[in-house]
């Protein structure tokens, strides 16, 4: 059984916003075919479109393409185990994911299986990135601090001087 690298289509081959191609992610396809079978999981229910992107973008030598099934769970790590899990029923030695999720990433590797975390400045998604932050402004702490520079504003004598 030959080793097989799984690619996760979106965010590593394909940017996450628009249809084009992560330069990177292209070579990266390329350069792992030399010592892996190359498959790929797409995070998309609906494969015909992802296929249809795969062959206008000359990426047409893997013999595995992997969506999520109906019946796959919410949880996004354990969706990537049971497809990861889909390759192996078909026969698959996956040794190594390429995924730009890093908690996906985190859960994967958990399980045993080798990862990496693909990460590009310009086509992650930015909740992918350290400095995120997940929750959104309060509305109180936005009026707070408008409050407290209006009342800088106030105190600050260059407004009111004369102009010579």
């Amino acid at each position: 059984m030959s080793a097989t690298v799984a690619i996760v289509i979106e965010g590593v081959m394909a940017r996450e916003v628009g249809e084009g191609v992560i330069p990177q992610g292209q070579r990266l396809y390329w350069g792992l075919m030399e010592a892996y079978k190359v498959a790929l999981i797409t995070d998309r229910t609906d494969i015909e479109p992802v296929q249809h992107w795969l062959r206008v973008n000359g990426f047409n030598k893997h013999p595995y393409l992997i969506p999520v099934q109906p019946t796959d769970p919410e949880d996004l790590g354990e969706r990537r185990m049971r497809q990861i899990s889909r390759l192996r029923q078909a026969g698959c030695n996956v040794e190594l994911l390429v995924e730009p999720d890093p908690e996906i990433a985190a859960h994967v590797m958990a399980s045993g299986v080798g990862v990496l975390n693909y990460l590009h400045p310009n086509y992650s998604n930015p909740r992918f990135r350290p400095d995120y932050r997940e929750t959104v402004t309060p509305w109180s702490a936005l009026v707070d601090e408008v409050e407290r520079q209006r009342a800088l504003r106030e105190e600050d004598p260059r407004p009111h001087m004369e102009v010579l």
